[in-house]
């Protein structure tokens, strides 16, 4: 079984493009954060937690009057930031955390598409 639903996995991959959103550079999912958070997600025995996470998440925006999906950047942001209980703001840091790991991981970890990021502040890597 899939760690996620479809969709956790949607609210996943859209919250995780407001904490890392593209610029001049990919956003979080455009570079394979989601397989990094996928991956993680198993090895750390987090399917609960993000399962719960993301259900609230998607709970909270539905409240509001669509689903999180469907929010503007700004709503998205809002509810990110503002918008869940003090428990579910605890998960939203842990996304935060664990979404920038994956931005600025080793690309053989599943995040860092093509060492996007690390092109980014410069690093090269040399053999």
């Amino acid at each position: 079984m899939p760690p996620l639903n479809e969709v956790q996995l949607r609210t996943l991959t859209a919250a995780i493009d407001r904490i890392v959103p593209a610029d001049d550079f990919p956003s979080a999912s455009q570079v394979g954060c989601v397989d990094f958070l996928l991956r993680l997600i198993q090895l750390e025995h987090l399917e609960d937690t993000y399962r719960a996470g993301l259900d609230a998440l998607e709970a909270q925006s539905v409240k509001s009057g669509r689903s999180f999906v469907d929010f503007t950047p700004e709503q998205q942001d809002a509810q990110l930031q503002h918008g869940l209980p003090i428990k579910q703001r605890r998960f939203v840091e842990l996304l935060a955390r664990q979404t920038i790991e994956g931005y600025y991981a080793d690309p053989g970890n599943g995040g860092n598409r093509d060492c996007v990021s690390w092109k980014m502040v410069g690093f090269e890597v040399r053999n």
